[in-house]
């Protein structure tokens, strides 16, 4: 129960989410998450899929089911993960076996033709964030400055900037995201 916890406070703040964040986003209340990140008691399957959710991770990750495992620095394109999809027609996909020592977590997202990122990560995150078209045409409107991206393109900013990716292209639109969590 212990480890659960501190493996729920280490995610939480890796990616900088308040513990009030969590509770809007999980739907779990603040004394339950205190009482679950200080190992006073166990959450629901549901409660525990709801803040795996929220904190872009996997339950297996957060119960620790690759903490025995040696972890491999390679993942096939295949072995991507789903972590969340939005009605507002995204996809996020984690790149790699997570571990929570990683300074960087990088992501694939893929938006449906008209999709936005609405609802894809708490706004509230504090880290450095990288974005590379893999495919088709982006819009980043960064403090309502738009900058349009195309296949090749790159950007990189501060969270707290970023209002809104949406997708410009006909079709489907794919890119690298990646965050370096604020480790002060």
């Amino acid at each position: 129960m212990e480890k659960l916890g501190k493996r729920i406070k280490q995610r939480r703040e890796a990616i900088g989410m308040s513990l009030s964040g969590l509770s809007k986003v999980s739907g779990a209340s603040l004394s339950l998450l205190s009482q679950i990140e200080h190992g006073k008691t166990f959450p629901s399957l549901h409660t525990l899929k709801n803040i795996a959710v929220a904190l872009n991770s996997s339950v297996g990750a957060l119960i620790g089911e690759q903490e025995n495992i040696s972890h491999t620095p390679f993942m096939s394109f295949n072995e991507r993960k789903l972590v969340k999809q939005t009605e507002s027609g995204a996809s996020l996909y984690m790149l790699t076996h997570y571990s929570p020592s990683q300074s960087i977590e990088p992501y694939m997202v893929r938006l449906e033709r008209g999709g936005t990122c609405k609802g894809l990560v708490e706004g509230a995150r504090k880290a450095q964030e990288f974005c590379h078209v893999l495919t088709g045409t982006i819009e980043i409107d960064l403090r309502g400055k738009p900058f349009i991206l195309k296949q090749g393109d790159s950007i990189i900013f501060d969270s707290f900037e970023l209002n809104s990716i949406v997708n410009l292209d006909k079709g489907i639109s794919d890119f690298l995201w990646i965050f370096a969590p604020d480790k002060y």
